[in-house]
């Protein structure tokens, strides 16, 4: 089996991303705005990776970028979330899977699209990778909501997480 190949550009960007995720979540003496800085600059090296390996000279798509699609967009909520929340502390283990999926999609970029497929296709498969991977934060949260209302049912003091309103709230946003 002959695998696809990634251009050197998309390569890079991708190590330089998993680089900066794997600094973000080992890093415990930085400060949070310079562990924000590292998300930034991986964040940003991610999106370009995803840009450049959908839409370059040439587009490939396959499991991986579907995966980093679906971490990138995650961490791009997470991001939202903790301005909002600041109470979210789930920093170490996005980073790592963001590192894991850029470097599967690194690794396995996918066949190229047919030369006769519309140049609107890479939008529309990142944009349905997205819906999915909305919905399976919505699911996450969910799962989060089960787990708090449980721990207030037997009285299990949560100094961690949410109150149950704000992650309900949450969800309901994201089903949105």
């Amino acid at each position: 089996m002959i695998l696809a190949s990634p251009s050197p550009l998309a390569v890079a960007l991708g190590i330089a991303a998993a680089a900066s995720y794997a600094l973000a979540a080992i890093a415990t003496r930085l400060g949070r705005p310079a562990i924000q800085v590292l998300l930034g600059v991986a964040w940003l090296a991610h999106a370009g990776a995803l840009v450049y390996g959908l839409a370059g000279p040439v587009a490939h798509f396959g499991f991986g970028p579907a995966l980093s699609i679906t971490a990138w967009l995650v961490l791009t909520v997470y991001a939202i979330e903790s301005r909002m929340y600041p109470q979210l502390n789930v920093r170490r283990v996005l980073a790592v899977l963001c590192a894991a999926a850029v470097l599967l999609a690194v690794a396995f970029p996918g066949p190229p699209l047919h030369v006769s497929a519309s140049p609107w296709l890479p939008l529309h498969l990142a944009l349905g990778i997205a819906s999915y991977g909305l919905f399976g934060t919505a699911v996450v949260h969910a799962g989060l909501m089960t787990r708090a209302e449980t721990q207030m049912r037997q009285a299990v003091p949560r100094p961690d997480g949410l109150p149950l309103l704000t992650l309900e709230r949450l969800t309901f946003r994201f089903v949105t």
